[in-house]
């Protein structure tokens, strides 16, 4: 029978800290110790590492895997990602806030797997790498007819 490699217990031990603020279940004549004193510690276990964590701690994390298992329920499909189709328009915002449209011209079967596309303010031609994206705010105005 093969160990369960994910578990959440209740602490056995008598000396023990939260991982993350130091919270401990034990009592000390140390008057710089860092961390609250608390009844109860909790022993996540996940594979072969153990995270001890307080009823605090344990909280945060809970609200931390609520917010990103509701932040993958609102996303789009495809991951959030945006599938671009030969012909479609769409603007993109970069880090400085200045944004462009563009229309999806194709993409390049190379080594690189470049993405051309036109600047509709410009009327200028361009190339782009796969990162481009990723590093833009996206969003589609106008659908194109055919998959690239």
């Amino acid at each position: 029978m093969q160990e369960e490699k994910l578990t959440l217990e209740v602490s056995a031990h008598d000396i023990a800290s939260c991982s993350i603020c130091y919270a401990h279940n034990y009592d000390s004549d140390n008057a710089d110790m860092i961390g609250e004193r608390v009844d109860k510690l909790y022993e996540l276990k996940i594979g072969g590492q153990v995270l001890t964590l307080c009823d605090k701690c344990l909280d945060r994390l809970r609200e931390k895997l609520a917010q990103r298992i509701s932040a993958e329920e609102k996303s789009e499909p495809y991951g959030g990602q945006i599938v671009l189709f030969t012909g479609t328009e769409f603007t993109a915002r970069d880090k400085l806030g200045q944004s462009y449209r563009y229309r999806m011209i194709g993409a390049e079967v190379t080594r690189d797997g470049l993405t051309r596309l036109l600047n509709l303010d410009t009327g200028l031609l361009t190339y782009v790498e796969s990162a481009w994206f990723r590093e833009r705010k996206v969003k589609v105005v106008q659908k194109g007819g055919t998959i690239e």
